[in-house]
């Protein structure tokens, strides 16, 4: 039989409260002790001698040493008190009594203890899944120490949960009693019952809400190979409820009932969760009036939300109408500007009236700003970053702006920028503390592979991007500790892929901010040797860009390329495309564009869009070759769900598009194919050939989609995707090729942030020269 465990707070203090309780009790009846009957209390009496009793293994000491009360002191029922709780304190005794005993001598303290028994041993019985050892942890006792009843007690619930967090949901566990009593040994019968999985997760009554919306709302999942224990939680199904019910109330049913219905196979192994629901009526605002609005026009800023009588009430609405209103007031020093909805149901069903009541407060002006936790960046690298300065009032758009801003450098541990203002001593001023935590910007990869595409390639990366070109190292131990070259908010990094068939070299430098400007810098210095089908092809040069931020969210940019490109060990046979550009020849070019970035991050974009357009004009600068190129490149991005646990599902778009006016080298043309193109063909598997070389052509049309839900915590993304596109001669389209697919996105952290990517495509238009290619794999984001 499975032992009762107290349910209340058992512990030593509650059998110490117990015990002041009852001598209390005992004192009040005048019969404590050896005091006769009527006989007064003996407070302020002198104690002439302290005994002890009951004490075996304890000494005299070690118990009389926590007493305040000894021979000589003033006897006090409050004083005997805190000796009594000090006693308890040691945690070696199960009973402790203190009383006064009149003798011929004077008042004598008499103490008593009933010491705790040694815990002999544990045993378990019936255990499979986990071994004794396993199952002693989990109790948290062990033999040879004092007997602790309670946790002893409450040790048959912990083994329990352990179970049931492995999906063994009919586990039961008893505890010996008598033998606990008698022999003081802990046996724990284990009865572990089948394990049960979560196979099917549906919904009843849901006649508002598709159920794929509800199971957003739900942490219990059904069990998927690997990935998805599957594992029942009685107390998650419970929250889960009431997640769905939520949920629902968010959405206006404010009338909705939801239960929850188990249904197990005859064999106790698989479990379908009914989560059956009663919706109610749809509540709408039948009014929707504002409040305490003195600074702004009142119909102005009802013009502006979301909620209008008439409409659906929505938890969502009304909290993203009260934002709105908060937000304004904030735009104008309104720091404190409090807005608070009260929902009034009304005599007609289905209709609330809502008020959203304001108060404004007063405006505050910004005081100091101070910066901290950036122990290796400095201070400007953050403050450029701001965009507001003291003595302005302070602007909570602003403030949010920054805050992205700097989430969005790299430089600082996901989401633990804050930006808070703090009052000061002057009316209407208040400080902006910035606060960062600094992430680790310097990562080194090391891996090897093989391709059908590269051969055999080795990759050795370093990438520091806190660098500082001027900070250069006091000592060698500055720069073994990592503390040389940082803080700056530059990037650079060195690529090493040597390999059989491809071998590639990069320096690579950026500084956001050149010379504390708005005007960026950033420089490239490679060299590309690459083993092709029918030739050879070796580029060495370097690339120089500068650019300029002309306001929050767009940008313009210069590049010059200088390069040395070499084509050797041409094959007989090879296109004239090939031939007219074998042996070596020069390219320079300038290349000028605009970005448009209106995304909340740039390496995990989900809400926005981001468009690029170039025109790039080689010769500029002298060379082999002229031609221009034209680029346009559009991403939009949008959530469409957040789960419970803050993971967002998100969809995305992508246009690319391009066009060469002149006649470029067939290394200069566009060609499509693999990741970041058109997965399901290989790299530069897409677009016009001669014989079988792919000659690449002189337009570019790409279209994309891709749908990214989370699978596993933060680290774990899987997407679906469509890919389409051409490359062709001229401006025109004669072939478009397609493909679908899946993959996946992890994230391993001491790579840093950036994703790895695997994806599988398949081809569901293509042409009869196009290669294909099943699999690819990429590090880095490219949609």
């Amino acid at each position: 039989m499975t032992f009762p465990v107290p349910t209340g707070a058992w512990h030593p203090a509650t059998a110490r409260r117990l015990v002041v309780g009852a001598v209390g009790l005992l004192w009040a009846a005048g019969a404590v002790g050896g005091l006769v009957a009527g006989e007064a209390e003996p407070s302020g009496d002198r104690i002439v001698r302290v005994v002890l009793r009951g004490n075996v293994r304890a000494t005299a000491h070690r118990i009389l040493g926590q007493m305040r009360l000894r021979e000589g002191s003033v006897y006090s029922p409050a004083a005997v008190d805190e000796d009594l709780k000090r006693i308890y304190d040691l945690g070696e005794f199960d009973n402790v009594v203190i009383r006064p005993q009149r003798e011929d001598d004077g008042l004598v303290l008499v103490v008593e203890v009933t010491e705790r028994p040694v815990l002999e041993r544990l045993e378990f019985d019936g255990n499979r899944k986990f071994d004794d050892k396993d199952l002693t942890e989990t109790v948290g006792v062990k033999a040879g120490n004092l007997l602790d009843r309670h946790k002893v007690f409450t040790g048959a619930r912990a083994i329990e949960r352990k179970y049931r967090d492995k999906g063994y949901y009919f586990v039961s566990v008893a505890l010996d009693e008598k033998l606990l009593a008698d022999q003081h040994v802990a046996r724990y019968t284990v009865a572990e019952g089948p394990r049960v999985r979560v196979r099917k997760i549906t919904f009843a009554g849901n006649h508002s809400i598709g159920a794929a919306e509800l199971q957003k709302r739900m942490e219990t999942r059904t069990w998927f190979p690997l990935l998805v224990a599957g594992t029942y939680d009685d107390e998650q199904l419970q929250r889960d409820v009431v997640g769905v019910r939520n949920y629902y109330v968010e959405q206006g049913f404010l009338d909705v009932r939801v239960g929850r219905e188990l249904v197990f196979s005859p064999d106790k192994t698989n479990l379908t969760i009914r989560i059956i629901v009663e919706e109610g009526p749809r509540y709408r605002a039948r009014s929707v009036a504002l409040e305490g609005v003195e600074r702004f026009s009142r119909p102005l800023l009802q013009k502006q939300m979301q909620l209008a009588p008439g409409e659906p009430y929505t938890a969502d609405t009304v909290r993203a109408d009260a934002e709105l209103i908060r937000d304004t007031y904030g735009e104008v020093g309104y720091i404190d500007a409090f807005v608070r909805p009260v929902i009034d149901f009304t005599d007609e069903p289905g209709q609330v009236d809502v008020t959203l009541k304001v108060e404004e407060g007063t405006p505050v002006q910004i005081g100091e700003i101070r910066v901290e936790g950036n122990r290796l960046t400095q201070d400007k690298v953050v403050r450029r970053e701001l965009r507001f300065y003291p003595e302005e009032p302070v602007n909570t758009k602003l403030i949010d702006r920054a805050r992205r801003r700097l989430e969005g450098t790299g430089l600082y541990r996901p989401g633990s920028v804050q930006i808070t203002t703090i009052p000061t001593a002057a009316p209407g001023v208040a400080d902006i503390l910035v606060r960062v935590e600094e992430t680790e910007t310097a990562n080194l990869i090391l891996g090897a592979g093989i391709s059908s595409n590269s051969g055999v390639l080795g990759n050795i990366s370093l990438v520091q991007r806190n660098f500082d070109i001027a900070d250069w190292p006091q000592s060698n131990e500055e720069f073994w500790r990592g503390e040389a070259f940082r803080g700056a908010g530059q990037t650079a990094q060195i690529v090493l892929e040597p390999g059989t068939e491809l071998q590639r070299y990069r320096v690579d430098f950026r500084d956001p901010h050149v010379f504390d400007t708005d005007f960026s810098f950033s420089t490239s210095l490679f060299y590309f040797d690459r083993i092709r089908d029918s030739y050879d092809e070796r580029r060495v040069g370097g690339h120089f860009g500068f650019g300029r931020e002309l306001r929050e969210d767009l940008r313009a940019f210069l590049n010059l390329r200088l390069e040395n490109i070499n084509i050797r060990d041409v094959d007989a046979g090879v296109p004239r495309d090939v031939l007219e550009v074998e042996g070596s020849s020069n390219l320079t070019s300038v290349e000028v564009g605009l970005v448009k970035d209106t995304t909340d991050s740039y390496l995990f974009p989900t809400e926005g869009y981001r468009l690029t357009g170039s025109v790039e004009q080689a010769g500029a600068l002298g060379g082999s070759y002229t031609f221009t190129k034209f680029v346009v490149d559009g991403r939009r991005y949008w959530t469409v769900t957040r789960d419970v646990l803050d993971r967002k599902t998100v969809l995305s778009l992508r246009g690319r598009a391009g066009f060469i006016g002149g006649d470029a080298p067939i290394f200069e043309r566009f060609f499509a194919g693999g990741h970041g193109s058109i997965r399901g063909f290989e790299f530069r598997g897409v677009g016009p050939t001669r014989g079988d070389t792919f000659v690449g052509g002189d337009f570019l049309a790409l279209a994309s989609a891709e749908y990214a839900f989370p699978i596993f915590e933060k680290t774990l993304t899987g997407v679906v995707f469509l890919d389409t596109g051409t490359v062709e001669r001229t401006f025109s389209v004669s072939t478009w090729r397609a493909a679908v697919g899946f993959g996946v996105r992890f994230t391993i952290p001491f790579f840093g942030p950036v994703p790895f990517a695997l994806d599988f495509g398949f081809p569901i238009a293509k042409d009869g020269d196009d290669e294909e290619e099943f699999f690819s794999f990429s590090l880095g984001t490219s949609f």
